[in-house]
């Protein structure tokens, strides 16, 4: 954990750590130090709108020369963000609540998660017409969930060796307080083992964990 947090509570910085467009950037140059080039390339940027983002950056504090390389011509200068921790407080920023905050965080995740749910399970669907949504009664409790085929698909069938690495779990469980504290012992316990291990691929997991607090969410 960094024992130094840089906050940010200008507004045009703010935007930054709100928008998603410009984190990427930061993100890459909060871990080491980039021209610009080579920086566009490993983000599959296009040149012009990295060399944007970083001037940008570098004008609201958030990014620091660090160093000019010599060449015929202009020199190639390297940059760096200005800190490895950020903290934007929620006073800072235009949000109207926290669970707008939260909602920044899992937002771009969520759109890049979905967008590699469906790809992933693109090999199950023989036919797109007969995707859909089925909403039904199992166990006494009402699931709902996306279908990749028409009939009684189980989610079980991703377990099978021949199927994609792909698992979704949204449930409601009855426990209590004591096992569901064991149930978030376990579940952190797990990702970190995993997470420990450098395999070739990558893989995007989602875990979450919340006592059902009765009430409709903001904005429902």
């Amino acid at each position: 954990m960094p024992l130094f947090w840089q906050q940010v509570t200008d507004p045009d910085a703010v935007k930054v750590f709100l928008s998603g467009r410009d984190l990427p950037v930061l993100s890459a140059l909060m871990t080491g130090e980039w021209a610009v080039a080579p920086l566009a390339a490993s983000l599959h940027l296009p040149l012009n709108a990295t060399h944007h983002r970083v001037r940008r950056l570098l004008r609201l504090g958030l990014v620091r020369e660090t160093r000019q390389e010599g060449r015929r011509g202009r020199p190639i200068r390297h940059y760096r963000a200005s800190s490895q921790a950020y903290l934007v407080p929620y006073h800072a920023t235009p949000l109207g609540s926290p669970e707008e905050l939260v909602g920044v965080q899992e937002r771009d995740f969520t759109a890049r998660f979905l967008h590699a749910v469906v790809q992933a399970a693109a090999p199950l669907v023989s036919d797109e017409r007969d995707v859909g949504l089925r909403v039904f009664v199992e166990g006494g409790e009402v699931t709902v969930d996306v279908t990749p085929t028409a009939g009684a698909f189980r989610s079980a069938e991703l377990l099978r060796r021949d199927r994609p690495a792909l698992l979704l779990i949204p449930d409601t469980l009855h426990l209590t307080p004591a096992d569901a504290k064991a149930l978030q012992r376990e579940l952190s316990e797990l990702h970190a083992r995993y997470a420990a291990r450098r395999g070739p691929e990558r893989y995007l997991l989602r875990l979450g964990l919340t006592p059902d607090i009765p009430g409709d969410a903001p904005g429902g």
